[in-house]
């Protein structure tokens, strides 16, 4: 029997994407410079579109710091 989350339950970390992660530097299917990207069309366009939409470019510095 699985249990039932109370109602009370936060999440604290709710990661949501920045612009800054959708680089295609950091894609796993970019193979550098000279040969590009291997797919056809980009696999975070719909992740990029969305972090526009809600103004998410950059993040402020000192957000993804553990030991405060």
């Amino acid at each position: 029997m699985r249990k039932r989350k109370k109602d009370t339950t936060r999440y604290y970390n709710r990661f949501e994407y920045h612009l800054e992660d959708t680089d295609c530097s950091v894609c796993l299917y970019w193979k550098g410079s000279k040969l590009g990207c291997t797919l056809t069309a980009c696999c975070c366009e719909d992740i990029k579109n969305e972090a526009l939409a809600n103004g998410r470019i950059v993040r402020k510095p000192g957000v993804m710091k553990w030991n405060k």
